[in-house]
């Protein structure tokens, strides 16, 4: 039972369920409460399909195609840059008229499953074993499914106002988080 609360409490705080929330609302402050439901549903199953797959072959796989933990740390940086600045100079997601799923790039990954949750996952599948491992990220992706759930209250507490101007610092924040990742991937400022 100790080492379930360990793996949960290491996964949680690199999953980071409540401090996700932002972000979320940020790309789905403006959908309607049924569709930011399913996708959430949708980017919490998908993270954990990814997180399941990395459990059991992660390794295998970036050893496979040669790819070092650094430079997929520095990839995922790159994705939450260009998100970040997408939502600070008002780009939406669409292509050609049609609003993009935007449950797999970026909520599953690099948001919820991202490098240094995929890193984790590796590492504490070898260090506790898969079943624990498996135990400790379900529960967060529950937590984190939870927490989606009752995000609307956050916009409606702030307003349309309120909101965008949380979206734009937010905006501004998943950038330096994304500058944050290719930083520490070059091992800059460490």
């Amino acid at each position: 039972m100790l080492q379930i609360l360990q793996v949960f409490l290491a996964i949680f705080g690199v999953m980071d369920p409540v401090g996700n929330v932002p972000v979320f609302i940020t790309l789905t402050g403006k959908m309607e409460r049924a569709e930011r439901e399913r996708l959430a549903t949708s980017a919490v199953l998908r993270a954990g399909v990814i997180l399941v797959i990395f459990v059991f072959l992660g390794s295998a796989i970036l050893s496979a195609f040669q790819i070092s933990i650094e430079s997929f740390r520095i990839a995922g940086g790159l994705i939450l840059v260009l998100l970040g600045l997408q939502i600070l100079f008002g780009k939406e997601h669409v292509v050609e008229g049609e609003q993009v799923d935007i449950s797999v790039v970026p909520l599953a990954t690099p948001l919820i499953a991202g490098p240094g949750m995929i890193t984790s996952a590796v590492i504490l599948a070898k260090e506790y074993g898969y079943l624990v491992t498996l135990i400790g990220i379900i529960a967060n992706l529950l937590l984190t499914r939870l927490v989606f759930r009752y995000s609307y209250l956050v916009v409606r507490l702030l307003g349309k106002k309120g909101a965008l101007a949380c979206a734009k610092v937010m905006g501004l924040i998943i950038t330096a988080i994304g500058v944050e990742f290719i930083r520490n991937a070059l091992g800059v400022g460490t």
